[in-house]
């Protein structure tokens, strides 16, 4: 199938008119602590056991992720620019699913609106408006800092290499552009980091870990000789 210049705007034009309803709505009856000027507010409401309880309660909230990650690797060498596709979709399940969404979920006290708000959240917002309340409350909590944290070997922070391989994705799905084969193993390397490495060490503060795939546990387990 080709591509459509005129098709890809409109997508463009689609998600900035769902993204400005999103934030409109948030403004009206969301929560105040989704706003900038009340993060530090935020940071000191939050606990611990707010963000384990989620976990707890959604043991399987990064299959998705997960499962977008192993689809990327599949599609390596062969495919490059699908892989660049679906590595970035791990990304962004990560980042917004596993991390932000129980964050957000946290804030809001009403249950029954909780779930609602949350969708919305992470489904019309851009994740660098939210860079520093994960940051804020993950150093809190589990002593990460999301704002410097770096791949094993890689000389810039991750966030930065997330918005690298958000660019190049958006050049493949939304221009039609042909990109370097080397953004999508990038992109593999940072969806992995997220979800190998920084989850796993955000669970562990939180006296929780992984069992394959990827299902959190809560339970202590005997030390096997």
């Amino acid at each position: 199938m080709s591509f459509d210049p005129y098709e890809a705007e409109m997508e463009e034009a689609r998600e900035a008119y769902e993204s400005e309803i999103g934030e409109r709505y948030l403004r009206e009856f969301g929560h105040e602590f989704l706003y900038p000027e009340h993060y530090d507010e935020a940071v000191k409401e939050f606990t611990a056991e707010r963000l384990r309880s989620f976990y707890v309660a959604h043991p399987d909230l990064a299959m998705r992720a997960h499962e977008a990650l192993l689809y990327a690797k599949t599609l390596m060498p062969s495919y490059p620019r699908a892989a660049l596709v679906f590595a970035v979709t791990a990304t962004e399940l990560a980042v917004k699913t596993v991390l932000l969404k129980p964050i957000v979920f946290g804030l809001v006290h009403t249950d029954g609106m909780a779930s609602f708000i949350t969708d919305l959240v992470t489904a019309h917002s851009g994740m660098d408006r939210f860079q520093k309340l994960l940051t804020e409350i993950f150093a809190k909590i589990a002593g990460v800092d999301f704002k410097t944290f770096k791949r094993s070997g890689s000389a810039r922070a991750l966030w930065e290499e997330i918005g690298e391989v958000q660019k190049a994705r958006n050049a493949v799905i939304h221009r039609g552009e042909a990109v370097d084969d080397a953004k999508a193993d990038l992109a593999i390397a940072v969806a992995a980091t997220l979800l190998n490495d920084m989850f796993t060490l955000v669970l562990a503060k939180l006296d929780l870990h992984l069992h394959p795939p990827m299902t959190v546990c809560d339970r202590s387990h005997p030390r096997t000789a």
